[in-house]
């Protein structure tokens, strides 16, 4: 009779052989096996309902991400610890052990790799425990959770677009780095449409929202519904995939609340922590499936979840106007924002609509300011661009000619994805060359 370690496992794996060899050699070894699914978000989410010690996985499962890994090694309530099933001869094993995986096997199994099995996965969840127990040891937090560098050298983050302004383009700004980083630059990209005044970001991608109810406002409903019954108000990966659309290449939205007084009922004002606090395991639970997550933000803070984005944001890009009034409202708010968060680093300005006509240079924005934020990107003044955008449901990044404010819009791209700034190179040098040169180019290659 086998002696029972103590230790369970969820199997995310679809090879029907493979799984028969593991479930024998796991019982056979007293180890447990709780579930076995075949996605990566039911994998996360029995992992962690069910109190997991670790995970068997395969990074083809369907929405497998080495984020997800990070994630569940860092989860609040235990670490779990993640054991690969890594194909033979593919190139996935040293990408998932950069983000915590404890070990792997390949596959298809053999008698041999069956037999490393259960060693690998007590092993696992040694080291995950003993990494926890450290005193280098810190738990995932809304602003640091996965500052992870990656090849490259680049940061995949939260980002919050955000305005003490309407009109100043604040929506536009978000769809369109958005797109630059889902569908130019092929990253998996959220992009969220957070914005309880006036949510549109479904205008701007051309999308029908009513025909299908999912959005912001259903996902709430849902996490309250299951927090009243069981005490907790838990974001559950299934629920938030659920209410996900994919747009175009990698690039999803999650819409807002479809109609403007939906923002006044129950379940956002009846409770402020509870909306906040959901928002946030909103944006935790998005970073174990999208690489980068774009927040569309109105202008009032005080509303909850504004607040609960602004604050769970990596980095908040405040986008104004080259105009006295906008640039006054954003000066404002700078020392409440400064007293909240100790300091305005994270805070980045945009400036959106520029025209050195217009009497103004980014440096006296600056200046007028009071230095204590500074310019990550400048986009032209171009509204004819931005309205046929808005119109057509085209954002204007996505152009086969990129206009001045879709280079503009690739350049604030590229402070977060900088490998886009040779797509644009190519782009531009592509743009000025007429179909002779264009020609000529290709033969040069």
């Amino acid at each position: 009779m086998s002696e029972d370690k103590g230790i369970a496992v969820v199997v995310g794996h679809s090879a029907w052989n493979d799984l028969q060899m593991m479930g024998q050699a796991l019982e056979e070894a007293g180890i447990g096996l709780l579930a076995v699914v075949s996605g990566a978000a039911e994998l996360a989410d029995q992992a962690r309902t069910l109190g997991a010690d670790c995970v068997l996985f395969s990074p083809t499962l369907p929405g497998m991400k080495p984020a997800l890994v990070q994630e569940l090694l860092l989860h609040e309530d235990g670490s779990i610890a993640a054991v690969g099933l890594i194909p033979a001869g593919s190139g996935y094993a040293a990408e998932y052990q950069r983000f915590g995986m404890k070990g792997y096997v390949t596959t298809p199994l053999d008698p041999t790799q069956v037999q490393r099995l259960p060693d690998l996965v007590e092993e696992a969840v040694h080291l995950a425990e003993e990494e926890r127990q450290s005193r280098s040891f810190t738990p995932v937090t809304a602003e640091d959770a996965l500052s992870i560098l990656d090849r490259g050298g680049w940061q995949q983050q939260t980002v919050a677009v955000y305005s003490p302004k309407g009109g100043v383009g604040k929506t536009t700004v978000a769809t369109n780095l958005a797109a630059a980083l889902g569908v130019k630059a092929q990253r998996p990209t959220l992009l969220i449409d957070g914005d309880m005044s006036r949510a549109n970001l479904h205008v701007l991608l051309d999308l029908d929202i009513d025909r299908e109810p999912k959005n912001l406002f259903s996902l709430y409903d849902r996490v309250i519904a299951r927090g009243n019954r069981t005490g907790r108000y838990v974001v559950r990966a299934e629920t938030l995939q659920g209410h996900v659309r994919q747009w175009r290449n990698k690039l999803y939205l999650l819409p807002g609340i479809p109609k403007m007084h939906i923002a006044g009922m129950s379940e956002f004002v009846e409770d402020q922590d509870r909306t906040m606090d959901i928002f946030a395991e909103i944006v935790r639970e998005a970073r174990g499936f999208w690489e980068f997550r774009v927040v569309d933000v109105g202008p009032d803070f005080n509303m909850p979840i504004h607040w609960s984005a602004i604050e769970n944001a990596d980095t908040v890009l405040l986008v104004a106007t080259p105009e006295r009034t906008t640039i006054t409202d954003v000066r404002n708010i700078l020392p409440a924002l400064e007293k909240a968060f100790g300091t305005l680093q994270k805070f980045k300005l945009v400036l959106n609509g520029f025209d050195e006509r217009f009497g103004i240079s980014p440096k006296e924005v600056v200046k007028f300011l009071g230095g204590k934020v500074t310019i990550v990107g400048t986009l032209p003044w171009a509204p004819e661009k931005a309205r046929l955008a808005i119109n057509t449901g085209r954002p204007f990044v996505l152009e086969k000619k990129l206009p001045p404010i879709g280079e503009a819009a690739i350049e604030l791209a590229t402070t977060f994805y900088p490998p886009l700034e040779a797509l644009g190179r190519k782009t531009a040098r592509e743009n000025g060359r007429g179909p002779l040169g264009k020609l000529a180019g290709m033969f040069a290659r």
